[in-house]
């Protein structure tokens, strides 16, 4: 397998690129890592196999959070997940620099939710959905959202996640949030950029999430979220408590939404 034919852009600008990518016998590489591109190359063509250009296959490949890191465009579940595994090797590093980066702003970001959270429920057990490395969970433990229950259909997340000393006594859990199912309730079912994204769940699928949630909240836990498709939804099942758009990035002009309710 050969990897060939970069951007037109970057090829122009004769680039001296380093290269890794997922070992493959057969097919396209979950996950491709570039070093050395323009900050500005968003995608990437990669054509796979041996021989003239024309004689192989063309994918686009995007980047999806960590610079140099790129996914198929029309990726499927199981490569997310390998791009998951992958980028847990460097995900602690990229969020911990809270000054650098759309990605690094996810500790101010969740700080400012917890906060909001805080006004509404000051301490209990906490099930963090799509929980990565357990950073954000972390911090949710420190202010008496203890013990967590951590779910992510990434084990290279969850594994990082149990070093943390700070998450000992927590469960670690390596599931499909859709199929989800623990028969326990929690004061707080919490999601940071991983439940409301279309890059995970489609609109339909997420109407059935939001009865996950219900089924593993208590009467009048807490249900919190930041990065959604809206309001609406949110509405027809729980009650509102506050909803509003949070700023990651003036320069960028990028902007998530955030929401907490509570289970009646």
């Amino acid at each position: 397998m050969e990897l060939r034919a970069f951007y037109k852009k970057v090829a122009a600008k004769n680039t001296k690129l380093k290269l890794e990518f997922e070992k493959v016998k057969n097919g396209r590489p979950a996950w491709i890592k570039v070093e050395g591109l323009p900050p500005d190359i968003n995608f990437i063509k990669v054509n796979i196999g041996k021989g003239k250009i024309d004689g192989q296959k063309a994918y686009f490949y995007r980047t999806y959070l960590p610079e140099g890191l790129f996914l198929p465009i029309d990726y499927t579940p199981n490569e997310m997940e390998k791009f998951y595994d992958k980028f847990s090797e460097i995900y602690d590093g990229i969020i911990k620099n809270s000054g650098k980066g759309t990605a690094g702003q996810n500790v101010i970001a969740a700080n400012f939710l917890i906060k909001k959270i805080m006004k509404y429920v000051k301490k209990g057990e906490v099930l963090d959905l799509g929980a990565g490395t357990g950073l954000i969970t972390e911090m949710l433990a420190k202010k008496g959202f203890f013990p967590a229950v951590l779910v992510d259909y990434s084990q290279g997340m969850l594994n990082k996640a149990k070093k943390n000393k700070n998450l000992m006594g927590c469960k670690f859990i390596k599931k499909d949030i859709r199929k989800l199912n623990l028969n326990k309730k929690f004061d707080l079912v919490f999601s940071f950029f991983a439940l409301g994204s279309l890059s995970y769940f489609s609109k339909d699928e997420f109407k059935s999430i939001l009865n996950v949630v219900k089924k593993h909240l208590k009467k009048g836990g807490i249900f919190a979220v930041m990065g959604h498709l809206g309001d609406k939804i949110f509405k027809e099942n729980f009650v509102e408590l506050e909803a509003g758009s949070y700023d990651l990035s003036t320069k960028k002009k990028f902007y998530t939404n955030y929401f907490i309710g509570r289970k009646e």
